[in-house]
């Protein structure tokens, strides 16, 4: 059971990995072609500059 649960908490990390390099490549990718981002920030779907958002 210790196994299995070792594999699962290590699947999510790496998920999680993969999905913070492919945000920061989307970003940089936006930021690139001068786009912006939809987010949701405080409740509500905006949209910011990639730019401004890299800075945060």
């Amino acid at each position: 059971m210790k196994e299995k649960k070792e594999s699962h908490s290590e699947f999510i990390s790496k998920v999680l990995k993969g999905l913070k390099l492919s945000s920061e490549r989307m970003i940089q990718s936006k930021i690139e072609k001068n786009q912006s981002v939809v987010i949701m920030r405080d409740g509500k779907v905006i949209t910011v500059k990639a730019s401004e958002l890299h800075k945060m």
